[in-house]
Formats: structure tokens, sequence, C-alpha cells
């Protein structure tokens, strides 16, 4: 007869490997198909397997009500708790297969079954241990009868040693350390993720590259002796909190996406480009004087009346006009209604002579898009703006007649910016190391990175650019093939 407690530990297992799995899917990524297929597209395939670990939950404990539906006594709680893993487990795999991008939500409902699959163990091997030892009695043998059929009802030996075995991974695999941990990533085709409208040009091969960069585990320590370039470092003490931290990087992904697609239209003669617009809050310092006054995503149009329409322009004014301590009147947008509040200072840590308000910001930019843009959603693209050059090139490339790669395979990183420079960006040793193992003929990075890059791949061909002409002109100096 088939047990429940099958299903269960092959769900368990299987998510502990995805686990561990998820922490080191790196490492297969310069694989490709002959169509051009990477890693980080098959991923999304490979995604659909967690399925499995909620269905195997689900299939078990429908499988213990089905056998102990005579039974009676308090057997009935453990057929509500089995019912409920059911429950959980098919919403669970509902959410994988049908709305993946739900992540959050996912894991929730599958970490919500897991404990009740344990409950579910323990009580059943209790239950099973209580019957035994009643059957020996009843038929007066109880002194020849085995010895693990004699042990207290309330120690489940099976069920207990799968908990702590269980536990002690969990540790191992999840527990926060207070260190952050980056390790490299893998690459992306820009012309794969974007695809301009009326574009008939797919354009070549442009790799954006992508590092891992979270929270680390005990377990990373173990990565970092075995495989190369993991790099640790303290969390400081402000850090947002990890939900805050995600919403975060998707809005820069967003507006990294918006800024490439506006400064490569204006290159490639469609659009006026791109004009600031005002100062986004994207992040509020924690215990800060704006921490109650201001929101993430508000917009600042003017301090004191003065008109500010860029980061430079606020700095500008608050070093010449505001003193530490002092308090401003701030003109904002708040979901598109415009609002007045007033914000005290402090002096900044780098300097007791001026004055902050503990926020982090951008300038707000009027962008000119004329043509839509579809993107890819990809698992493992989760946000960040280190793609911006990369993916500007991309899109000149579609909207230039035989494109601009002339049969190089191009690789980069750096942000984009609104005047056509390429911003600076972390992980940049990870990023090469990522690289070298491409068959890349190139790899573009910000200027200022040159030497860390280098450290990273030493026979890697890296190219320092300050700006998207730089990356233009050299790919027209270094033609392999002509375009037609």
């Amino acid at each position: 007869m088939l047990k429940p407690a099958r299903y269960y530990l092959f769900g368990l297992v299987l998510a502990l490997v995805c686990l561990a799995a998820a922490e080191l899917i790196w490492l297969p990524a310069p694989l490709k198909t002959s169509g051009g297929i990477q890693w980080i597209e098959m991923i999304d395939w490979l995604f659909n397997i967690l399925a499995l670990i909620p269905i195997s939950w689900a299939v078990g404990a429908l499988l213990g009500v089905w056998q102990q539906r005579k039974r009676k006594g308090w057997t009935l709680i453990l057929q509500l708790v089995r019912l409920v893993i059911a429950g959980l487990g098919i919403i669970g795999a509902g959410y994988v297969l049908l709305a993946p991008e739900m992540l959050f939500q996912m894991l929730l409902i599958i970490g919500a079954a897991a404990p009740l699959v344990f409950v579910d163990m323990l009580l059943t091997e209790a239950l099973e241990r209580s019957r035994a030892e009643k059957a020996l009695n009843i038929g007066g043998n109880r002194s020849n009868a085995p010895r693990r059929l004699l042990s207290p009802l309330w120690l489940p030996k099976r069920g207990v040693v799968t908990l702590m075995i269980t536990i002690v991974l969990l540790l191992v695999l999840l527990c926060p350390t207070g260190y952050r941990v980056t390790y490299p990533g893998m690459t992306l085709n820009m012309n794969r993720y974007a695809h301009v409208e009326k574009s008939e040009n797919s354009g070549g091969t442009v790799n954006g590259i992508l590092v891992f960069e979270r929270p680390a585990v005990p377990a990373d320590w173990l990565y970092a002796k075995l495989l190369p370039m993991y790099s640790f470092e303290k969390i400081p003490e402000n850090e947002p909190p990890l939900t805050e931290a995600y919403t975060q990087v998707v809005h820069m992904k967003t507006d990294a996406n918006r800024v490439a697609a506006a400064v490569a239209m204006q290159k490639a003669g469609v659009g006026g480009g791109i004009k600031p617009d005002g100062i986004r809050i994207v992040a509020i310092v924690k215990d800060s004087p704006a921490e109650q006054k201001l929101q993430a995503g508000d917009i600042i149009d003017a301090m004191n009346g003065q008109a500010v329409k860029s980061i430079g322009e606020m700095t500008d004014y608050m070093e010449k006009a505001v003193k530490p301590g002092e308090s401003v009147q701030i003109t904002l947008r708040r979901a598109g209604v415009q609002t007045q509040t007033e914000v005290k200072t402090k002096a900044s840590a780098d300097s007791p002579y001026r004055a902050v308000f503990g926020i982090s910001v951008q300038t707000e930019l009027l962008l000119d898009i004329p043509l839509n843009i579809d993107y890819k959603r990809f698992m493992a693209h989760i946000g960040g703006p280190s793609h911006g050059a990369m993916l500007t090139l991309a899109i000149i490339d579609q909207l230039t007649p035989g494109g601009v790669t002339y049969g190089n395979q191009v690789a980069g990183t750096g942000t984009i910016e609104a005047d056509g420079s390429i911003g600076l960006i972390g992980g940049i040793k990870q990023k090469a190391y990522a690289i070298s193992r491409t068959d890349a003929d190139v790899f573009f990075v910000p200027a200022e990175l040159e030497g860390d890059a280098r450290s990273g791949a030493l026979d890697l061909n890296i190219v320092p650019v300050n700006t998207i002409d730089d990356v233009l002109n050299w790919l027209s100096e270094h033609k392999k093939q002509l375009n037609v």
C-alpha cells in the first residue's frame, strides 16, 4: 500500500534541492541552444518543476484521506489537516504554472503547507505506534514485540528525525547572517529581451550581464570555498527591508528601460530624447527627518518656491540656501496630485555643514518614446539599471538597417543616462568573470571600472567606454563582417 509519507518526503527533498539549485543557478549560465536561447530563458521552463512540490503534497494528503476515510476518533483532525494541505498544494501549483510572476504569494502558500505536512507525518506515525502497541497488548505478547513498536506514543522517531534534518538544512540554506553576498550571474541578449515595433531587424548578439546580490546564508561560505568570485560585505543597519528593496530594483529596471528606449530612438533619428522633470524619491532612510513626511515615488518640483528640475539643481540649492537643521517647504507630486509639506533637514554624515533630508533620489525624466517596445519577462531578471547601456545598443541595432554589431558577439554593462553617458555599476569583477565564460568578442565597461573588470578576467577583451557613442564607434572600427 502506498503511504502518504512517501509523497510528503519527495516534496520535501525536492524543495530542499530547489533551494540549493536556486543559489547555484548561475553555474550553467554559458549554456545556450543553436537557436540562441540562453540559460536565463531556460530557467523559465525549469521553474515549472517547482509545481511538483505542492502537487506531491496534495497527492499524499488526498491519499491519506482516502485510506483513513472509515476511521473515527481524533483521526478526523488529521483528515482536516490533510484537506488543508491538499487545498494549499493545489493553489500553490496553480501559482507556479499559471501566475509565476506572483512569486511571494506562491512561496507563502507553499511555505504554509510545509509545517502541516510535518504535523501529518508526526501524528500519523504516533497513531501507528499507538495502534501497534494496543494490538500487542490485546494479544498478550508484549514481551516479544519489536522494540520500535514499544516506543512512547509521543515520540514518532522517523518524523522527528526528518523534521530535525529539514530544519538544519533550512537554516544552512535560508538563515540570514547579516552579510550581503555578490556572485556571478548570467547573460541576457537584449535583442531577445526587447523588441521594437515595426522593426524588421531582429538584431545581433548584444548581451547584458546580471550578477546576483542578496542577503548571505551560511551555505554561501561553503560555495565561496568551492567556487570563484564570491564576495561578502556587512549589511548596513539602515538597509531597507527585502520587500522594499525588491520594489526598488523593479522600478529601477523599468526606469532604465524607458531611458534606454528614449536615448536609442533619438540616436536612431526617432523621437526627441529626454528632458528633466523633477526629482523622484526612490527610498527613505530609516529614522530620517523625511520618514514621516515624504514617500518613495514622490516627485519634488520646488523647494521654498524655487523650481528644481534635476538632482544637480536640487543639490545646488541645498548647498547654497539651506543649513543643517533648517526646514524646507517642499512642493511635490504624489500619485499625480500636487501638494506641499515642510521637512526638516539634518547634517550629512559626510559633512556637518551640508543639509540633507535622508532620502535617495533620481532625476525624473520626460521621455519621448514614439515606438512601442515589447519586453519579455524572465524569472531571473528581477531588476536593476545595469543593463541600460546594452539595451540602448540593442534598440539602436534593431532600428538601424543591417544593425550596428557588424558580426561581433557583444557584451557590456553600465547604466544609461539621459545624455547618453554610461554610468557605474556594482559587481564588475563578477560580471567580467561571467562574460569570460561565454564566446563574447568584446566586453564594454564604464571607463572608471576598467581596472576592476580586468582583475576579474585577465584574458577578456575589455573595452572602457564613457558614452554609448564610444560603443558605436568601436564597433564601426572593428567590423567582423559588412552589414547588408
